[in-house]
C-alpha cells in the first residue's frame, strides 16, 4: 500500500490524513466510553489499559469492517462516480480504498487481540485466585467462549486472506487469491457473532458489547443487493459472436448483448463458466458504443487467460510474439455478416479469426458492466494527451473510435487536438492496433490527431540490420515498421521536453491557431499501464503545470 508513495496524489494524501484522523478519533471515542463508565469499574480497575485498547482497537474495527465491502460494490460505486461524493472518497482508485481499509483492519485486529490476550491473562490470574467475578479460565475464554472461538477463526481467515493477496503471490497463482479472498464472508459472518456470551459485562451483570451486527448489517446489505444485480445482469441474453487472435499473445472477443449500454474508456468484468463459474476478470472495453458489438483485447499471460486461449484453440506459438494469428466465428466458419449502414464506418481488419475446431462450439460468456474510469471523462476536454504502454493502450481504442465515429458523422465533439502515445516493449505489440491507428490517422474528419510511437525493446541484430537497409528510404508511404505517417521512435519518451514544447505551443498560439487563450488552458492527461511510468508522467505533468497551462493527470485503475 506504502510503496511508491511518491507516486501520491495530492487527493490520495488528503484522504489518507484524514482516514488517519477518523481512527484516531474512534479509537480516542472507544477507549473513552469505556474508562468513563462508572458501572463498568468491575472491569476497569483489574484491567485497565488492556481493557481500554482493546476496546478503541474493537470499535476501530467495527467502522473499517462495516465499509470493506464498499469499494467492491461496482455497480453502487458507478452511481456514486457521478456524484459529489466522487470529491471526497476515491472512487476512481476503489482498489486502492479497499486496500486501505484493509491495512487498516490488520492494525486494528493487531491492537484489539494483543489487548484482549493481555486482559484473558489477567482474568485467569484473578480466576486461579478465586475471584467470584471471574467464574472462567483463560483456556475456557481462549477457546470455549463464542468471543475466543470467532475470534481464532477470523484470524485464520486474515492469514489466509492476506498472504494470498499479496502482488507476487496473485501473480503466481491467481486462483489461491480469488477463492481465499472469499473466505471474508466467514469472517465477516464470524464478526457478527463475535460479542455472543458477552465477556464484558457491568458490575450489574448487564452485557456492554458493542452491538456491532447493527452496522455491520449495512454493508453486509450493500454488498447482497450489488450480488444481485450482478447476477440479474449476468444472466441477461448474451453472446460471443467472434473472437479474433491478434499478434503478440492477443485475443479480441467480439460479444453481443442487446441490454449492454456503455461509454469509451468504460470496462467491464467477463465470466467464462466453462474456465471457471465464479472467477469475473476486468477488462477495458475497446470497441465504440457506434458498433453492433461490444470487444475486449486480451493478453495470454495469466492462467485464465492460457486457459481461455487453450479453449479457443490458440496455439502456443500464437501466445508469443507470432505474426498474423486466426479468427473463431460461432458454427466453425467465417463471419462475413455485414454491419447495419452508416454515413461512415471504421473498418478494422487486422487478425483472422480462429476456426472453431470440429465438434466443438463457441464458449458461453457472461459480462457485467459497464463501470467508469477516468478515461470516460476524455471528451470534456478540447486537448487531450493519451498515453499507453503494452497493452494499456486498449482504453484508448474504444476512445480513438467513438472519436472517429464521432468527427466522421459530423456529430459535435469537444476535443480539438489529441496527442496519442504508445510505448511498447517489443515491435510485435505494434501489430495488432496497427490497422486501427493507420484507418484512423488517414480519415479523422475535424479533430487533429498526432500519433507518437516508442519502442523500448532491445532488438536482435537482423532487426538492426533491416532498419539500416531502410534509412535512407522514402519515408512518404508509412513508417517501414509499422506502416504509418508518424515514425516509430526507439527508446523511451522524454515527457519532460515533450509537456515544455506543448505548453509553448499554447501560450504562443501555435498549437492551436485561431484558438482564443484562456486564463488557464486545461491539458488532460489520461494514461494507462505501469506504475513507474505512472510516477514520472504525474511528476512532470506537475513541473510543466505553468504560464496559463495545466496538465491534469488522470490514471486508469482497476
Amino acid at each position: 500500500m506504502f510503496k511508491g508513495l511518491e507516486t501520491w496524489t495530492a487527493r490520495r494524501y488528503f484522504f489518507f490524513i484524514t482516514w488517519f484522523i477518523l481512527h484516531v478519533i474512534l479509537f480516542i471515542f472507544g477507549v473513552l466510553r469505556v474508562k468513563n463508565d462508572e458501572n463498568l469499574i468491575n472491569l476497569n480497575k483489574p484491567l485497565n489499559y488492556s481493557l481500554w485498547i482493546a476496546r478503541g482497537g474493537g470499535i476501530c474495527l467495527i467502522w473499517d469492517c462495516s465499509i470493506i465491502l464498499l469499494p467492491v460494490c461496482r455497480n453502487i460505486l458507478r452511481i456514486l462516480r457521478v456524484s459529489f461524493l466522487n470529491r471526497l472518497i476515491p472512487i476512481d482508485e476503489n482498489i486502492w480504498f479497499h486496500k486501505i481499509t484493509a491495512y487498516s483492519i490488520v492494525v486494528c485486529t493487531v491492537v484489539h487481540s494483543v489487548g484482549h490476550y493481555v486482559n484473558i491473562y489477567k482474568m485467569n490470574k484473578l480466576h486461579m485466585a478465586g475471584d467470584p467475578g471471574f467464574p472462567m479460565s483463560g483456556g475456557e475464554l481462549l477457546y470455549k467462549s463464542p468471543a475466543g472461538v470467532t475470534g481464532h477463526i477470523m484470524l485464520l481467515c486474515m492469514v489466509l486472506m492476506y498472504t494470498t493477496a499479496k502482488q507476487t503471490q496473485r501473480n503466481k497463482s491467481f486462483e489461491a487469491f480469488w477463492y481465499t479472498h472469499h473466505l471474508a464472508f466467514i469472517m465477516l459472518g464470524s464478526l457478527m457473532f463475535h460479542g455472543i456470551g458477552c465477556i464484558v459485562k457491568d458490575q450489574d451483570g448487564v452485557c456492554r458489547g458493542y452491538k456491532s451486527y447493527q452496522y455491520l448489517l449495512i454493508g453486509y446489505v450493500l454488498y447482497i443487493i450489488e450480488r444481485g444485480i450482478r447476477a440479474y445482469r449476468a444472466r441477461l441474453e448474451t453472446r460471443l459472436v467472434k473472437a479474433i487472435q491478434h499478434p503478440a499473445g492477443v485475443i479480441e472477443l467480439q460479444i453481443q448483448k442487446p441490454s449492454f449500454k456503455y461509454k469509451p474508456g468504460q470496462y467491464m468484468f467477463i465470466n467464462v463458466p466453462e474456465l471457471s463459474e465464479y472467477q469475473w476478470h476486468p477488462f477495458t472495453i475497446t470497441s465504440s458504443p457506434f458498433e453492433d458489438y461490444v470487444s475486449v483485447h486480451i493478453r495470454q499471460v495469466g492462467d485464465w487467460t492460457r486457459a481461455l486461449g487453450t479453449r479457443m484453440g490458440v496455439e502456443k506459438e500464437g501466445r508469443g510474439d507470432a505474426g498474423r494469428g486466426r479468427q473463431a466465428a460461432g458454427g466453425g466458419a467465417p463471419n462475413n455478416k455485414t454491419k447495419p449502414e452508416k454515413s461512415t464506418e471504421l473498418v478494422d481488419d487486422r487478425g483472422e479469426e480462429i476456426q472453431v475446431r470440429a465438434g466443438f462450439s463457441m464458449p458461453s460468456v457472461r459480462i457485467d458492466g459497464p463501470f467508469g474510469a477516468p478515461t470516460e471523462d476524455v471528451f470534456d476536454h478540447e486537448i487531450v494527451v493519451l498515453v499507453g504502454s503494452g497493452i494499456g493502450v486498449t482504453p484508448f481504442a474504444s476512445i480513438l473510435r467513438d472519436i472517429w465515429y464521432r468527427a466522421n458523422n459530423n456529430m459535435s465533439l469537444k476535443t480539438k487536438r489529441i496527442e496519442f502515445y504508445w510505448v511498447c516493449r517489443d515491435l510485435a505489440s505494434l501489430k495488432w492496433f496497427q490497422s486501427l491507428l493507420a484507418t484512423i490517422e488517414g480519415s479523422m474528419l475535424n479533430v487533429q490527431l498526432k500519433i507518437h510511437i516508442y519502442c523500448t525493446a532491445v532488438m536482435k541484430p537482423d532487426q538492426h540490420h533491416n532498419i539500416a537497409l531502410h534509412m535512407n528510404d522514402d519515408f512518404s508511404s508509412g513508417d517501414t515498421i509499422t506502416g504509418l505517417r508518424a515514425l516509430t521512435n526507439f527508446g523511451r519518451p522524454n515527457f519532460g521536453a515533450i509537456f515544455s514544447e506543448l505548453r509553448q505551443g499554447i501560450t504562443n498560439g501555435t498549437y492551436m491557431p485561431g484558438a482564443t487563450q484562456e486564463l488557464m488552458v486545461d491539458v488532460a492527461v489520461f494514461f494507462c499501464g505501469p506504475g513507474a511510468m505512472a510516477k514520472s508522467l504525474r511528476k512532470e505533468s506537475r513541473l510543466q503545470s505553468k504560464n496559463g497551462v495545466k496538465f491534469s493527470f488522470r490514471k486508469e485503475h482497476f
